[in-house]
């Protein structure tokens, strides 16, 4: 019995020593072949051990070879998807006996891995499906299956080609530890890196990896972390010509300025880009991705901006939920969209929020509520992008907007000189060719400078340029208005046309505020028609044409007391008579104090090439008539009108024209608007003195001391309306005292006695 079990024992010993020698009687190449067998099988690529193979048996056994590839099919950049400078593999002994090759560890030292997308979106990581029909043979499969406990990348590159994309992406140093005990077991890997510089680390886990190659869903968790940013997603992955997905995800980028560099993107505003933080769920196509439970915050020293709801990829996109967005730091966010700005101090800041809802093309922004600096509004607003321009659209309330702050500002260098010239500056009408807008606008008061409209209505509609405003109602001056303003861009010299016409409106609050003229005031009527061309609004102001017409009543003109110079008709006669008129003082009848009412006042103005001609003017009071010509230089910003007037001192309708015997003598309103004069108009005067001395004087000096005609100094005293005093019994010879008159007369005869003694001389020889 001991002689047997030392026979047993010895055939032991000499099996187990047969197992640990006959390996290394068997050639190299066999554990070759198995090895590339079963890592071919495992990779669905064809691998290839370069190198010569270092075995050992025990514990497993265990192989090592320098220089391993794995094959990319046809029709790639590169004939070899990996290139590693060291594989090592080790196989366990027990699988062995039921024809599995259950590797241990599989691990490429030193690789370099390409992975790439054609044009046509085919790709080289997509593993051939197990033709399950094909019958297995030793020889061709060696009858084994195969599982990879561990699959091992060290001192790794990767290497993306997007061909489709037109993009290359690299990752470098990468370690990744991997685990596939079978292709339908779950795979778990963990790796980390550098992507495009940048470190990262990556868990990943797929239920059965062998979906993947099928087109089928695989359960998926994937946890990624970066200098760039985090991701997390817990749900599904379909691959195939549109890989899908369907789960919820996390996401965090630090630095959104900085991933759209790395990614080579060029977004409006990126410099303004900072943190951003997303979470929802994805389901889709990825390129027709659907985003549910939607939440997504934005923040930078910039910008801010959230957004709660869905959103899809699909077609157009559609968009459906909360938006806010903000800046108090708006003049440098449009600096980083190469917006250029003015200086000044608008612009500071705004905020929009609302519900959006429609496509990427097409959105409305519903329940609006918007701050722009002071300005505040409410309503809806839109912007439509389907067309060649983009249109604005939008139903707004406003309870208050002044544009004043973003008017441009005189230049407070130069001095004041009174009147400011009509701007010469270009008009830069670009904007009404870029973009048309549909806008229904109610404003509570509407201030541009010192214009200010309440309760203001208005439809602007601007398409291809041409802006037309329709001001259903607004209030103005005390009035009530109505009106429409074209504005066309489309020619290169732009045309204006608008028409406004009020009620009840204050004359002198409406001139004080336009023109800066206060002379006039009253309350009534007034409309303005009008249409001009320019490039400037010098320009326009020089070839403005229309009409304008008021009709006022209860008012009152500054400056002229027609009562005080029909008083001062007297001291005219006498400084005609004195030949002292540029010394004449007409007192309270023309001064800033001086006023005179009126219960009526209408006028009718037609403007050609920026120049009124007065073709009605017409003021009537209970004691007062005045009937005006001339003209009011809109271009030139001043006025030459002459005011015939006339006094009814009854009251009864009897009116006479202030004159000095029979001339008339009409008020001149002149100069710069600013500071109109009032002066007497005594062109009238001088013209009917010269006719009459042509037609009467010289007739009656021809008969001078007849009976009939009297003295000279007779006809110049009635041609003035001065009667010579009859001298009075005096008991001494002592002249008697002249007067003005006297001395005016003859002062004039004396002068028309020379003319005539010149006339009566023969001419000299020059």
């Amino acid at each position: 019995m001991k002689r047997v079990l030392l026979i047993i024992s010895g055939i032991a010993v000499l099996l187990i020593i047969a197992a640990f020698s006959v390996p290394f009687f068997i050639p190299k190449s066999v554990y070759k072949a198995q090895i590339e067998r079963a890592a071919t099988n495992a990779l669905q690529r064809e691998v290839t051990l370069v190198g010569d193979v270092n075995i050992s048996v025990f514990p497993r056994i265990s192989a090592s070879v320098q220089q391993v590839t794995v094959a990319n099919p046809e029709g790639f950049a590169t004939p070899t998807m990996i290139e590693a400078g060291e594989l090592r593999g080790s196989v366990k002994w027990m699988p062995l006996l039921s024809r599995r090759v259950d590797v241990q560890e599989i691990a490429f030292v030193d690789a370099n891995v390409f992975l790439q997308r054609k044009a046509d979106g085919s790709t080289n990581w997509e593993l051939a499906a197990k033709d399950e029909t094909t019958p297995t043979t030793e020889d061709s499969a060696g009858g084994f299956e195969a599982g990879i406990e561990s699959a091992v990348l060290q001192n790794a590159s990767l290497t993306f080609q997007d061909d489709k994309a037109g993009k290359t992406y690299q990752v470098s140093e990468l370690d990744l530890q991997a685990s596939l005990r079978g292709v339908d077991q779950p795979l778990s890997a963990e790796a980390s890196g550098r992507f495009q510089d940048q470190a990262f680390t990556m868990d990943l886990w797929l239920d059965a990896p062998n979906a993947l190659t099928s087109n089928a869903p695989v359960n998926t968790r994937l946890d990624l972390t970066s200098d760039l940013g985090d991701l997390h997603y817990n749900g599904s992955l379909q691959l195939g010509d549109a890989p899908r997905v369907g789960g919820a995800f996390e996401a965090a980028l630090p630095n959104a300025a900085a991933l759209a560099q790395q990614f080579d993107l060029d977004l409006p505003a990126q410099a303004a880009l900072g943190r951003v933080e997303v979470s929802g769920k994805a389901a889709g196509a990825l390129d027709a991705l659907s985003l549910t439970e939607l939440d997504m915050s934005h923040t930078s020293d910039l910008l801010r901006a959230s957004y709660k709801g869905a959103v899809s990829l699909a077609g157009d996109g559609t968009v459906n939920g909360d938006l806010s967005v903000a800046s108090d730091r708006m003049r440098d966010l449009l600096r980083t969209a190469e917006v250029e700005l003015a200086p000044g101090d608008t612009l500071q800041a705004f905020a929009v929020s609302g519900t959006a809802a429609g496509s990427f093309e097409s959105i409305m922004l519903n329940n609006l509520d918007l701050s722009l600096d002071e300005l505040t509004g409410t309503g809806k607003a839109g912007l439509d992008l389907s067309g060649t321009t983009p249109r604005i659209t939008g139903d707004l309330t406003l309870p208050a907007l002044d544009l004043t702050p973003f008017m441009s500002e005189p230049d407070k260098s130069q001095p004041s000189q009174g009147i400011q010239p009509w701007s010469d500056e270009p008009l830069d009408l670009t904007g009404l060719k870029s973009v048309n807008a549909d806008l229904n606008l109610k404003v509570g008061t509407l201030t541009v400078g010192e214009i200010v409209l309440t309760d203001a209505v208005m439809t602007v509609d601007l398409t291809n340029g041409l802006l037309t405003a329709d001001l259903s109602q607004f209030k103005a001056f005390n009035g009530d208005w109505l009106g429409k303003l074209t504005v066309d861009a489309r020619p290169a010299t732009p045309k204006v046309n608008f028409d406004m016409q009020g009620q009840n409106v204050a004359v002198s609050n409406l001139l004080g505020t336009l023109a800066g003229f206060d002379s006039l005031t009253g309350t009534g009527q007034f409309k303005v028609s009008a249409q001009s061309t320019g490039t400037s609004i010098d320009e326009i102001m020089q070839a403005i044409d229309g009409e304008v017409s008021t009709n006022l009543s209860d008012g009152v003109i500054r400056g002229l007391n027609v009562a005080a110079l029909v008083r001062s008709a007297s001291s005219l006669k006498q400084a005609l008579a004195t030949g002292s008129i540029q010394n004449l003082n007409f007192g309270e009848a023309l001064s800033k104090n001086a006023e005179t009412d009126f219960s009526s006042f209408n006028t009718v103005l037609k403007v050609n090439d920026g120049v009124a001609n007065v073709d009605v003017m017409k003021l009537l009071s209970p004691v007062l008539g005045i009937d005006g010509t001339g003209q009011i230089n809109l271009a030139g910003q001043s006025m030459d009108l002459r005011l015939a007037t006339s006094v009814d001192k009854s009251a009864q309708g009897q009116g006479s024209v202030i004159q000095l015997n029979g001339i008339p003598v009409p008020v001149r309103i002149s100069g710069a608007w600013t500071n109109p004069k009032v002066t007497p108009d005594l062109s009238g005067v001088r013209a009917a003195f010269q006719a009459e001395l042509g037609s009467r004087v010289l007739e009656e000096l021809g008969v001078s001391g007849s009976a009939e005609s009297g003295s000279t100094e007779d006809v110049i005293g009635g041609l003035l309306g001065i009667k010579k005093p009859e001298a009075a019994p005096s008991e001494t010879d002592a002249p008697a005292e002249t007067s003005a008159e006297d001395a005016a007369i003859k002062a004039l005869g004396g002068l028309l006695s020379n003319r005539k003694k010149k006339e009566s001389e023969p001419p000299q020889d020059n």
